[in-house]
């Protein structure tokens, strides 16, 4: 008889009777039990069997996905799924566990699309196979109302200086733009429990002139990526250190790294190059507080909280396993506890982990909330007002009900000045910034050490003081060894009030003063800046400064709430002139403002207006990858991204699929069939409400024969 063992329900990592492979049943979880998040495709594997001797063959179903009774949709109607291809599978009678759980082929298998995952779900599933039409059905509930979305602010690296490779020559190399952001997320989109879509903008553009240089140890950084991360705290406390967003440097492919390092992540901002799909999700994940997972050379920064999962793992020789079968939602493929690696470790090949999914979930740099719940309306009377049967709402409601929402008010800027440096070794302190601007939050990620920040006043008053804050770095090694040792140079960050502009900065531990910088002589000004199209796409901005010779930078920032708050457009400027792309501001009526530094003061100009009519979303290809292999007659996801300018809505716009020049479908995610074995082209077209071409982006894949294997 055709029986279902068992659903799994899994967007990358899944228990399912977890005690037929796991030892330990410390490292066991119940079926399903890891959390699924709202808006992201989810995979169901159907485990068919036959109960006695035997096999069934040509088993196929249906799977009808109903919004659950307490879901804000429930009513709507619901949606029935066929099976991906081939649509069929064999039922066989007790199969290898093992050999079952790690081949997709081997399970009936469906896919829920991102939009239709929100909230409680019903899964009603029914299979039949076999001669006599044997039937079976099984009714799995699920609750993906966990929303969890990847908000990156990217900082654009580029290159201008010496070439390391031949020192005569002058080296330059454009930084990356959106399109290069969204697609270097694409793996950790995939990987992670985050919705499909994430959130994509530019910060700020910086022309680097010096390499990527120095060795790092025992899974850190080295002092060249250090520096660099020093630029993109700068530019994280230019852009008012907002939570909720993770500030990503991406530095373009050619940039000169003559490291052992891949990336860097200083707790809070993070580098890694244009490309570098799993450097990225390593040091995203550094940035949700993740440490290195054991293998590797990644030293004593191991996190030693990682379980060994056995029989994959040992406590005396750890490998950092998954523990459980994973799956890739873009193509079916199954991760292996066997050997799986946590992308966490330096090992490889690299998935998350049960660990590591656990860690990530109802994590605060992911910006979690839950969604589509509906709570039941006696729950909330019963509780909190015993006299509800006399309720009654009218509309227009009574004159004692006061029907005006609450306001949002925007977040309370505060005056700081941000001290940011390198701890050395030998406990020298390098400070290579101090700069003055408004942030919305003071907190910072890292170790509070025994040093403190000082603003003085006249006759050395102390004014105001702040602690100074380690931000311990991990680095991403790639094939390279990092060996062992201290965990330094580090990168360190202060913030003091803004309460008066004094005479010195120091940096003291107890009575010792390790650094000081005392007030520069003169005025230090700012004109009101010069605004000039240049182009549909350009924007350029001039000034001029006093006292231009301590001028050491200059930021140029923009409001779009008429300067309640206000954030990066360019920092790291040198000159007295830069160029915008507008479409990596807001849309609107903005103000826009120089502020200028000389290492201890910071001037700002006067804002001036400007109107920015807006962009088309810059659009980009998750899936499939440029170049790569699909298996002909399998599940084709077409997986695309939009970056939008903040203030700007993605559904305003149309967005429509090409498979070598046919129509393939609408939106985002578009799920279909590999095509014949052969060169394809798919392209990402955004489209005007009124169906005008606006942007657009291609991509080519091959398509081979079934017996060449998977991508």
């Amino acid at each position: 008889m055709l029986i279902i063992r068992g659903v799994e329900v899994t967007q990358g990592i899944q228990y399912y009777r977890a005690d037929q492979h796991l030892t330990d049943p410390a490292d066991r979880g119940p079926d399903n039990s890891l959390q699924l998040v709202a808006n992201k495709a989810a995979w169901v594997r159907v485990y068919v069997e036959s109960d006695s001797p035997g096999t069934i063959p040509n088993v196929t179903g249906t799977m009808n996905v109903d919004y659950g009774f307490l879901n804000t949709r429930a009513g709507q109607p619901g949606v029935m799924l066929s099976p991906v291809p081939p649509g069929q599978a064999t039922a066989q009678f007790n199969p290898d566990y093992t050999m079952t759980r790690g081949a997709i082929s081997q399970t009936l298998n469906f896919i829920i699309p991102p939009a239709r995952m929100y909230g409680p779900l019903s899964l009603n599933i029914a299979v039949t196979g076999g001669n006599a039409g044997e039937t079976a059905t099984r009714i799995v509930s699920i609750w993906p109302a966990l929303h969890q979305t990847l908000k990156l602010r990217g900082i654009m690296i580029g290159y201008n200086g010496p070439d390391p490779a031949n020192p005569a020559n002058n080296l330059t190399v454009p930084a990356p733009g959106l399109a290069d952001l969204q697609n270097t997320a694409a793996w950790a989109l995939r990987v992670m429990p985050v919705d499909a879509n994430g959130l994509f903008e530019v910060a700020s553009t910086i022309t680097r002139n010096v390499p990527l240089t120095g060795t790092a140890t025992n899974g850190g950084c080295a002092s060249g990526w250090i520096a660099l991360n020093s630029a993109i705290a700068t530019t994280k406390a230019a852009d008012g250190n907002h939570p909720g967003y993770l500030y990503y440097g991406l530095i373009a492919a050619g940039f000169p790294n003559q490291s052992n390092n891949g990336g860097c992540e200083s707790s809070g901002v993070s580098s890694g190059f244009n490309g570098g799909q799993i450097p990225m999700a390593h040091e995203i994940g550094h940035a949700c507080g993740r440490a290195h997972a054991p293998c590797g050379g990644v030293g004593t920064s191991a996190d030693p909280n990682y379980p060994a999962y056995e029989p994959y793992d040992t406590p005396g020789a750890r490998v950092a396993s998954i523990g459980e079968f994973g799956l890739d939602i873009t193509n079916g493929a199954v991760p292996t506890p066997t050997t799986g690696r946590d992308y966490m470790s330096y090992c490889g090949p690299g998935w998350i982990s049960i660990y590591g999914h656990t860690a990530l979930i109802n994590n605060e740099a992911l910006n979690p909330e839950y969604v589509a719940l509906r709570r039941p309306w006696w729950h909330d009377y019963v509780r909190y007002d015993p006299w509800w049967w006399l309720h009654y709402k009218p509309d227009p409601p009574p004159y004692w009900i006061d029907p005006e929402t609450i306001r949002e008010f925007p977040p309370q800027m505060q005056k700081v000045i941000t001290v940011i440096g390198v701890l050395h070794a030998d406990e020298r302190i390098e400070v290579l910034s101090v700069t003055r601007s408004e942030v919305v939050s003071t907190e910072l990620k890292g170790r509070v050490t025994d040093l403190k920040a000082v603003l003085h006043g006249a006759r050395s008053t102390e004014l105001a003081a702040g602690a100074v804050v380690e931000l311990p770095s991990h680095g991403g090694c790639g094939c390279k060894p990092c060996g062992d040792g201290p965990q330094r140079p580090a990168l360190f960050q202060a913030f003091i009030a803004d309460v008066a502009v004094g005479t010195a900065l120091t940096i003291s531990r107890g009575e010792l003063t390790l650094w000081k910088r005392a007030a520069p002589k003169g005025k230090l000004t700012v004109s009101t800046p010069k605004l000039k199209q240049a182009g549909n796409s350009t924007l350029e901005v001039s000034w001029s400064a006093s006292d231009a010779g301590a001028t050491r930078e200059a930021w140029i920032r923009v409001s779009a709430d008429e300067g309640k708050t206000w954030r990066a457009a360019a920092t790291g400027l040198e000159g007295k002139r830069a160029q915008l792309d507008v479409g990596h501001l807001p849309v609107g009526k903005l103000l826009m403002e120089v502020v200028v530094h000389d290492g201890f003061r910071s001037s700002v100009s006067k804002p001036v207006a400007f109107e920015n009519p807006g962009a088309p979303p810059v659009p980009a290809i998750l899936h499939p990858h440029e170049g790569r292999s699909l298996v002909e007659g399998e599940t084709l996801y077409l997986w695309g991204s939009v970056a939008v300018q903040p203030g700007q809505n993605p559904d305003a716009f149309d967005y429509v699929w090409m498979l070598d020049g046919k129509p393939a479908g609408e939106g985002l995610h578009v799920f279909g069939t590999v095509p014949a074995a052969g060169k394809h082209r798919c392209e990402l077209i955004v489209r005007s409400g009124s169906e005008q071409r606006l942007r657009s982006c291609t991509v080519q894949f091959t398509s081979v024969p079934s017996q060449h294997g998977k991508e």
